[in-house]
């Protein structure tokens, strides 16, 4: 991407961010109920506001970090991050769009895991992998974040997504389509840019991110080193210790 058009795309992100807060916060006032009684439609009016909003702010996130990407710019902020934390707010960043598709949200992610990540960018690509296993689902079907550690070492997060919803042919071969390092524009249409962002921040971390499918639906795995490897290409751009001071 163009310097001039990378540049444009973070203004932007920066000029919306503020009003797009805003909007987010006011509609999940107003569909909780905490700003006053509304009736049912009005509470799926205020909903559907949020989740609204909340994708055109997702967009314009995932197309800064494809323009930083582009432009060499993209890098990672590690620390040491406990992956309980960061899968709550992970559920919490979906619930509204999960309410309306309704489907369920089950968070599995024992308290001891943590790893050495950029925790805002890894939140980012889970999300991303989180929304698409809702947009799949059934109503009434249930989409699980959880996380363990294989025998080999490292940590591995998997999002599984239910039966019933599109057939798991299909879904396998969207993933397989944008889980690539050369995903094109036709590639990032609809769930294409949020899985295309979740490949690129789990490789910059030295990771890896497969899907497969059995009888009981599409599991996503995110397999991550427990710490980025020194390789220039993972672009680990800060790291900060314990104590939040810089390390090297």
């Amino acid at each position: 991407m163009p310097p001039a058009q990378a540049e444009l795309l973070r203004l932007a992100e920066h000029e919306l961010r503020t009003p797009l807060t805003s909007i987010r916060g006011y509609s999940e006032l107003l569909a909780t109920g905490r700003a006053g009684a509304l009736s049912e439609q009005q509470q799926r009016m205020a909903g559907l506001i949020d989740l609204c909003a909340g994708k055109v702010y997702g967009i314009i996130e995932g197309l800064i970090v494809l323009a930083g990407l582009g432009d060499g710019s993209f890098g990672l902020a590690v620390e040491p991050t406990p992956l309980a934390p960061l899968a709550a707010r992970v559920a919490a960043e979906v619930a509204t769009q999960a309410r309306a598709a309704a489907v369920a949200l089950d968070v599995a992610v024992p308290a001891e895991l943590t790893i050495v990540a950029d925790p805002r960018h890894l939140q980012r690509a889970l999300a991303g992998l989180v929304r698409t296993a809702i947009d799949f689902a059934p109503a009434r079907g249930t989409v699980r974040l959880a996380a363990r550690t294989p025998a080999g070492g490292g940590t591995q997060v998997v999002v599984t997504g239910p039966a019933g919803g599109p057939a798991a042919g299909e879904q396998l071969e969207l993933y397989d389509r944008c889980l690539r390092a050369d995903a094109g524009p036709a590639d990032l249409e609809g769930p294409g840019l949020g899985l295309a962002v979740a490949h690129a921040v789990v490789a910059h971390h030295g990771g890896t991110v497969t899907a497969g499918a059995d009888g009981t639906g599409v599991a996503v795995t995110v397999t991550l080193p427990a710490a980025p490897p020194d390789d220039p290409a993972c672009v680990v751009v800060r790291r900060r210790s314990v104590s939040g001071s810089p390390r090297g």
